[in-house]
């Protein structure tokens, strides 16, 4: 019984880190860019690569989402779309001890 209990209670928290229990609410970080959504994805993308080299990039509609995946958390998702004549991004990041600083700034310094 115990390990029933133990085997449902980490299937739900399983279900917690899913990236599309992340995406729907608010970014952690939210800005605009000159740079139109490829040329964006494109300084971001190698930047976060070296960091988490699984890190993938796929076409979403207006533009594009990159995900660095976690096995502990949430995956890290930037969403960057066509806004104006350049770029929203938004990047959704999971608890705050998990967070990688190295993403974020990634996404700042190809602003």
């Amino acid at each position: 019984m115990r390990i029933w209990i133990g085997s449902l209670a980490l299937t739900m928290l399983a279900g917690c880190s899913l990236p599309a229990s992340l995406v729907p609410g608010e970014p952690n970080v939210s800005k605009t860019s000159g740079k139109p959504p490829k040329d964006y994805a494109a300084c971001v993308l190698p930047l976060w690569q070296q960091d988490i080299p699984k890190a993938t990039q796929i076409s979403i509609s207006n533009g594009y989402r990159i995900t660095a995946p976690s096995i502990i958390t949430a995956d890290e998702i930037l969403d960057i779309i066509k806004y104006k004549d350049g770029s929203r991004v938004s990047l959704y990041q999971g608890p705050p001890w998990a967070k990688s600083a190295a993403l974020r700034k990634s996404v700042r310094d190809c602003l």
